[in-house]
């Protein structure tokens, strides 16, 4: 049975009518939140209790419940909610399609669509309006494989749109704006495509997940949000690409207890708080992205976040501190762009063990490289030039090595270090320090005579140029990286699957391949010649 309200057919109506497919007792406004506990159809049997005049207006003072084997069509129309607590429910078996409709409420109404499990959706083109925060959310999707595309979705007391339980579900090119809580909401969800979507002036988050598998998040444009612009909690093997966050109060992008998140090619303008923060996640793969004017922290790893690749980003104008790790561990820093920072660059603290950091650029930044604390360090092949303080600082940390590194400002200073177990070089070449004034009389390239970092601690072949460390920053690029599984196998982990291979730790200069090993994580750097 298919129901079909359109200007076409009831363009030449001039009287009211009236369409009841089953009679039953009206539902009361007593009754709405049966929503919540999936029990519309024990309060009523109604499919359709709607009046429709002028031909292309339905106004609404019923529920309408769209049954198994009904279908309810709504195509080029304006649909009024004139009464409380009233709402579209499509349930199992039914079919509910909205076309380049208008819907919206009276100032006192409150409405919203849903559609529960087995129940088919599609939204397209359409306008729904609610009325502030005494409405409901706008639409929510507890069926698999609904479409919401196209549509201006505003001004409701809940999420814009709600989807949970559910699977293969597109939500692509909507605009979301002037929700109390989230713009788009999803919750035990798998196969979900967020796409296109702009977000904006929500009282909570504009894109937040929990408990999901398999989420696409990308090419949204979300902005003005009270908290968090894209949350992500409990999701694993999800992407977050492309975005563009602006004015969030919160952090502009936020991992909570997730794992094997990738987040690439964002761009991050004015966050109140971080660009992005990860809580005790793992596998982490942020790559690529752009961040700007940060309150905070540009990347802040805090709290036991572990296996994160950092890679290729750009920090520019932060307020804090381009990249931390607080109580993580396995943390791999490569090829980014600090400029701008009033605090440190990268900074390691509070026992977090296991960062390398290569071929990083650090621009007119309070600190270069700031580690307290924290133990395993390898720092190689970059570039810190303009620091306000110092270029590196290493207070109270344990087995570290830096080595081809180039340090343009004359303030360095090692800090309290507690151990002789941080190195200098890596007993073939040290870094290239400004300020250092020895002699090369054999013209190797190395200096005849240690520099002196900080309290006797030194470098026993510093670089008389800086020609070692050009060659080193362009003579190598990343090939391959992965986090192992399980360390008592060989199944490693990699973005594109699953590897037989064995890790080694090697660390060797000037090679036809170069590896680093951070905990588990192997990098391997493959020399490119000239053809």
């Amino acid at each position: 049975m298919c129901l079909k309200f359109s200007q076409r057919q009831y363009l030449a109506m001039t009287l009211t009518v009236v369409i009841l497919l089953v009679p039953s007792p009206s539902i009361t406004s007593s009754q709405p939140n049966s929503l919540n506990s999936n029990n519309i159809s024990k309060h009523s049997q109604i499919v359709v209790s709607s009046q429709v005049i002028e031909g292309d207006t339905l106004l609404v003072s019923e529920w309408i419940i769209v049954e198994a084997g009904m279908e309810l069509i709504i195509d080029n129309s304006t649909v009024v909610f004139i009464q409380d607590e009233i709402a579209i429910v499509v349930q199992d078996g039914g079919i509910l399609s909205i076309q380049d409709s208008m819907l919206y409420s009276y100032p006192s109404c409150s409405w919203w669509i849903s559609a529960e499990n087995g129940a088919e959706l599609t939204i397209e083109q359409s306008t729904l309006t609610g009325s502030g925060t005494n409405t409901h959310g706008g639409i929510n999707v507890g069926c698999d494989n609904a479409v919401i595309d196209g549509c201006y979705i505003s001004d409701f007391g809940g999420d814009g749109i709600n989807i949970g339980d559910c699977t293969g579900v597109r939500v692509e090119n909507n605009v979301v704006t002037l929700c109390t809580n989230e713009g788009i909401d999803f919750a035990r969800t798998s196969d979900l495509i967020i796409s296109g979507n702009q977000v904006s002036d929500c009282g909570y988050c504009g894109i937040y997940g929990t408990g999901s598998t398999d989420v696409i998040v990308r090419e949204n444009n979300v902005s003005a949000t009270t908290y968090s612009g894209i949350c992500l909690d409990r999701v694993t093997k999800s992407e977050i690409c492309s975005n563009i966050l602006s004015e969030t109060w919160v952090d502009a992008i936020s991992i909570e207890y997730c794992d094997s998140i990738e987040v690439s090619n964002n761009t991050v303008l004015s966050s109140y708080s971080c660009g992005v923060l990860s809580i005790w996640s793992t596998n982490l793969l942020l790559k690529n992205n752009d961040i700007r004017e940060t309150v905070y922290d540009g990347i802040n790893l805090l709290t036991h976040s572990q296996n994160i690749s950092i890679i290729g980003n750009q920090f520019h104008d932060i307020y804090s501190c381009a990249i931390v790790s607080d109580l993580s561990s396995n943390v791999f820093v490569y090829g980014n762009l600090m400029n701008g920072v009033r605090y440190n660059g990268l900074h390691g603290v509070g026992d977090s063990e296991n960062i390398t950091a290569i071929m990083n650029t650090m621009l007119d930044c309070g600190i270069g490289f700031n580690f307290i604390d924290a133990k395993n360090i390898q720092v190689a092949g970059n570039w810190v030039n303009d620091s306000k303080n110092h270029d590196i600082k290493v207070n109270n940390c344990w087995e570290g090595l830096v080595y081809m590194n180039a340090f343009f400002s004359s303030d360095i200073d090692i800090g309290h270090a507690t151990t002789n177990l941080f190195d200098w070089d890596n007993q073939t070449v040290g870094n290239y320090w400004i300020d250092y004034d020895g002699e090369d009389e054999d013209q190797n390239g190395i200096g005849d005579s240690p520099y002196e970092v900080s309290y006797g601690y030194q470098d026993n072949y510093p670089l008389m140029s800086v020609d070692p460390i050009h060659d080193f920053r362009s003579s190598f690029n990343i090939s391959a990286y992965f986090w192992k599984a399980d360390e008592n196998t060989n199944e490693t982990v990699t973005n594109t699957g699953i590897v037989d291979t064995q890790i080694e730790t090697l660390l060797v200069f000037n090679a036809s391949i170069q590896m680093f090993c951070v905990g588990v994580l192997l990098i391997i750097l493959k020399r490119r010649y000239a053809s």
